[in-house]
């Protein structure tokens, strides 16, 4: 597909929609940048906190009470999305981030350390909350031929917002009253979006109250392509067990070269950006037409043999500079963000709507975080730089070897739900 066509058809296919729902697209769109945008303000401030109270090879904890604490806010919230409405909802979670971060940043202020994790572990909680709301709005008002056309940009808005708000935090930190004033000024942002999000549209909030094809519990619907799930959770697994321990190097090697919070969140800000940036050159230059001439199985396959190649120059490097290991982190988070999200949406297409439904739950919400605190759990019992790359090396390794069997197992789904896709 040429660059003219593409967005030939994505002006036509915008334009061809409703004035509410160009009005949600468009608010939705913003809401998800200003939540992007002051994510790595209040990330790097929070990371930055931790690191110079707790160090490093505490990180794994954070980590995993951070998973237990998001899996019990969505089983609250969910029971709440039944009877209220999503704007509500976000309203809801986006005052409470607010007042969480404010509390944890007086108290941290009173020398208080404990509220490090308080800040921590609610940072990595809001934010999925807070986007997989929006995304889940933009996808109930949508066609899928539109969203599947859309996410690109989308996806490129929100990649921008987390360059600007990570030069921000890297160039004016000193100003805003260092790692406190800038997460304080980032959470501003936050209900900013809440603003934008509360005008997409009241008229919409029946389509969230979420799913009503089928009272099919995820696990029975995917009884008959189990072995299909199966093999694409072993990928999630081994793809977060990789970024993760990728973020635990970056973390010890951090720590042992950066040593002020001033520094740290300048750093930081600087990182934030830089993996926003290799996430925005593939949305924007990469995904819209790679998928259009290259295979999604050779996709698959150069991700894990680009990340083997990445690691073992940059943490055989590594152990005498902080510069190979950060760009490694970089690499493996920006490409997390971008191409293998995209490629992964992808595995889900062979399945009919039932099946898809299933997989996805069953994996994107349960594989996923379980594989988080798996890995957390050992990272906190075996902290060794060696110990990080050799595991590093073995995930890679399985993940690529499981990518054989699952395009097998793929071609045989295909053939059996071909009627029905």
């Amino acid at each position: 597909m040429s660059n003219s066509n593409y967005f030939s058809d994505l002006k036509s296919q915008v334009m061809d929609l409703s004035r509410d729902k160009k009005v949600g697209l468009i608010l939705g769109s913003l809401s998800l940048f200003f939540l992007l945008f002051s994510y790595p303000m209040i990330r790097s401030a929070a990371e930055a906190i931790f690191l110079d109270t707790f160090g490093a090879k505490k990180s794994p904890n954070a980590w995993l009470y951070s998973i237990v604490v998001l899996s019990i806010t969505i089983s609250i919230f969910n029971k709440f999305q039944i009877k209220k409405s999503i704007h509500s909802i976000f309203w809801v979670i986006g005052i409470l981030t607010f007042l969480i971060f404010a509390v944890s940043l007086f108290f941290l202020k009173q020398g208080n350390s404990n509220f490090a994790y308080v800040f921590f572990i609610w940072k990595e909680v809001y934010i999925v909350m807070m986007v997989h709301m929006v995304l889940a709005f933009i996808n109930s008002i949508l066609s899928f031929k539109v969203a599947k056309t859309i996410y690109g940009p989308m996806g490129a808005l929100g990649s921008m917002g987390g360059i600007i708000g990570g030069q921000i935090t890297s160039n004016y930190a000193s100003s805003l009253g260092g790692a406190e004033g800038i997460a304080l000024f980032g959470s501003v942002f936050i209900l900013i979006a809440c603003v934008c999000f509360q005008f997409t549209g009241k008229k919409f909030d029946n389509l969230d109250k979420l799913d009503k094809r089928t009272n099919e519990s995820p696990l029975h619907s995917i009884l008959e392509v189990k072995k299909y799930v199966f093999l694409i959770a072993l990928i999630i697994i081994c793809s977060q067990f990789c970024i993760n321990l990728a973020n635990f190097k970056f973390n010890i090697l951090f720590e042992r070269f950066v040593q002020t919070k001033a520094e740290k969140v300048s750093y930081l800000g600087n990182l934030y950006s830089a993996i926003n940036g290799i996430s925005l050159f593939m949305q924007v230059l990469i995904i819209p037409f790679l998928f259009n001439v290259v295979k999604n199985r050779t996709i698959h396959i150069f991700i894990p043999i680009f990340f083997l190649l990445v690691s073992s120059l940059g943490f055989t490097l590594g152990s005498a500079s902080l510069l190979p290991v950060a760009l490694t982190f970089i690499l493996f988070k920006g490409t997390d963000y971008s191409l293998f999200s995209a490629a992964k949406e992808m595995l889900y297409f062979p399945l009919v709507a039932r099946q898809k439904y299933g997989a996805k739950y069953v994996v994107d919400m349960v594989i996923y975080r379980l594989s988080k605190g798996v890995i957390s759990v050992v990272l906190v019992f075996y902290q060794s730089e060696t110990f990080v790359d050799y595991c590093l090396g073995i995930c890679l390794i399985a993940w690529f070897f499981v990518l054989i069997p699952l395009f097998k197992v793929q071609e045989k789904v295909l053939k059996t739900n071909k009627e029905y896709l």
